[in-house]
C-alpha cells in the first residue's frame, strides 16, 4: 500500500511536511512531482492531489491530473488545497480538504491522513461486482463520489474551519489565565479568621490588574469577558467532538461489502440506459438550446442517442446513471464549445468514454480550441467542425459523422 503525494515541484517542502505526519500513522508514502513515471494507482493505495497556483503552471500537471483522474475513477483520490489555486477542469468540483491557511496545516494534515486511512480500509470491488449490483436492481459505485461516508464527513468542512481551528484555542488562553487567577484569590480571601466575600474578591482582582497599569475597574470587566468566552469557546470544542462522534456513528456501514456504495441523488428513470447502439450525448449545460433542437432532430434522421436533460449539480455528485449510459453506450459525442471544456462534468464524461474504450467523436458546435487536456484525449480522432456546417444540414451531416465513424 503507498500514499502517492502529487505535487508541483514548488510545492516540494509543503509536500514533504504532509508526507512525515502520514509516515507517523504508518502508511509508506511516495512524492510524485510528475517529474518520473510511478507505476499506476492501484487498489489499496491512496493518492493525495496538491492543488495550488504552482500546479497550473507545472510542466508535468497533465501527466498529475490525468493520475488524479485514475484515482478518482478507484475511488483512490484525496484532495487538498493549498491556497486559492483552481483545480484542473475535471476535478474542481470534487470535495476537498482546505489547507489555505498555513498557520493551521497541522490539524489539517491529520485530517488529510485521516482521510487517507479511510481511502486505503476502503473495499474494493471489482467492475464484475459492478455488473452484477445493476442487475440485481442497485446503483452501481459512482467513481465521483467514491469516499466512504466518514471520509465525506472530514473533507467536507465549513469554510470557517481553518480559522476555528485557530481562534478557539486563542479565546481558551485568557479565560483560563482570568479564571485561574480568581479561584486564587477567591481561595486566598477565604484563608484566615475573617474569609471575606464579594468585596474582597472585587478588590483583589483590581488589585492584580494595577499591578500591571490597569486602571481601577477594569480588571473585573476583563476578567468577566475572557471567562465567558472560555465557556463559550470549551463548549464549541466540546460540541464539535460530539458531532464528529455522532456523524461517525451515522457513517459507520450496516452491509461492509456496500459500505463504500453511495445512492443515487435522485431516482434513477425508467429505461434510461441506453442500447449499445445509441449515441451518449455529452453537453455543457449552457449549450442547451444549440443541442437538444440538434440531437431531436437528428433522431429524425433514425439514430439513437442518450442525454441527461435534468442536468446534474456539483451538489448531486456523479449520478449512477451517466456511469451505466457510457458504460452501454456505443459510443461518446462530445458537443464542444467554451462552454464544454470548463465544464467538469464533460470532462468526466470524456475521461469514462476513454476509461470504458468507447469511441469518441467530438463535435464542435461552436469555434473553440480544445485545451491541452482535452487535446490528450482527442488525438488522432476525427472531429466535424459542425458549426461550419449551414443550420438546417447539421442534423444530417451529425448523423452522417456517426455513420463514418460507427
Amino acid at each position: 500500500m503507498t500514499v502517492f503525494l502529487a505535487h508541483a515541484p514548488a510545492d516540494r517542502q509543503t509536500a514533504e511536511a504532509l508526507e512525515k505526519v502520514i509516515e507517523r500513522r504508518g502508511q509508506f508514502c511516495e512524492l510524485d512531482d510528475g517529474q518520473t513515471a510511478l507505476r499506476p494507482v492501484g487498489n489499496g493505495d491512496a493518492f493525495v492531489l496538491l492543488v495550488s497556483q504552482a500546479l497550473t503552471f507545472a510542466t508535468a500537471r497533465l501527466r498529475l491530473e490525468q493520475r488524479a483522474l485514475d484515482a478518482w475513477a478507484r475511488g483512490r483520490l484525496v484532495v487538498v488545497k493549498l491556497d486559492h489555486g483552481i483545480a484542473p477542469v475535471g476535478l474542481r468540483d470534487l470535495p476537498a480538504v482546505d489547507a489555505t491557511f498555513e498557520a493551521a496545516r497541522e490539524f489539517k494534515w491529520n485530517e488529510v491522513a485521516d482521510a487517507v486511512r479511510d481511502v486505503i480500509r476502503a473495499p474494493v470491488v471489482s467492475e464484475a461486482d459492478d455488473d452484477d449490483d445493476a442487475e440485481d436492481g442497485q446503483p452501481a459505485p459512482t467513481p465521483s463520489d467514491p469516499a466512504p461516508p466518514r471520509q465525506r464527513e472530514e473533507v467536507q468542512r465549513k469554510p470557517g474551519g481553518a480559522w476555528r481551528a485557530v481562534l478557539l484555542p486563542i479565546l481558551l488562553a485568557p479565560g483560563l489565565l482570568a479564571l485561574s487567577a480568581t479561584v486564587s484569590i477567591w481561595l486566598a480571601n477565604r484563608i484566615g479568621p475573617t474569609p471575606g466575600g464579594w468585596p474582597e474578591l472585587m478588590a483583589g482582582v483590581n488589585g492584580f490588574g494595577a499591578r500591571y497599569g490597569l486602571p481601577n475597574g477594569v480588571t473585573p470587566i476583563l476578567f468577566a469577558i475572557s471567562i465567558v468566552l472560555f465557556f463559550v469557546a470549551l463548549g464549541l470544542i466540546v460540541a464539535g467532538l460530539v458531532n464528529r462522534g455522532a456523524s461517525r456513528a451515522e457513517g459507520a456501514p450496516r452491509n461492509p461489502r456496500n459500505a463504500h456504495r453511495p445512492r443515487a441523488t435522485r431516482p434513477r428513470r425508467a429505461g434510461a440506459t441506453p442500447t449499445a447502439d445509441a449515441v451518449f450525448v455529452s453537453y455543457a449545460r449552457a449549450n442547451d438550446m444549440t443541442v437538444l433542437p440538434l440531437v431531436e432532430a437528428a433522431k429524425n434522421e433514425g439514430r439513437k442517442f442518450w442525454l441527461d436533460q435534468q442536468g446534474i449539480s456539483a451538489g448531486d455528485g456523479w449520478a449512477g446513471e451517466i456511469v451505466r449510459a457510457i458504460k452501454a453506450a456505443g459510443g461518446v459525442v462530445v458537443m464542444c464549445s467554451h462552454a464544454a471544456f470548463e465544464s467538469d462534468h464533460v470532462k468526466r464524461e470524456i475521461y469514462l468514454a476513454d476509461r470504458y474504450k468507447k469511441k469518441l467523436v467530438p463535435v464542435f458546435i461552436e469555434r473553440a480550441d480544445p485545451p491541452e487536456d482535452f487535446e490528450y484525449f482527442f488525438a488522432g480522432v476525427q472531429s466535424l467542425n459542425l458549426y461550419e456546417t449551414p443550420e438546417e444540414q447539421r442534423p444530417e451531416a451529425l448523423v452522417r459523422m456517426l455513420g463514418a465513424t460507427a
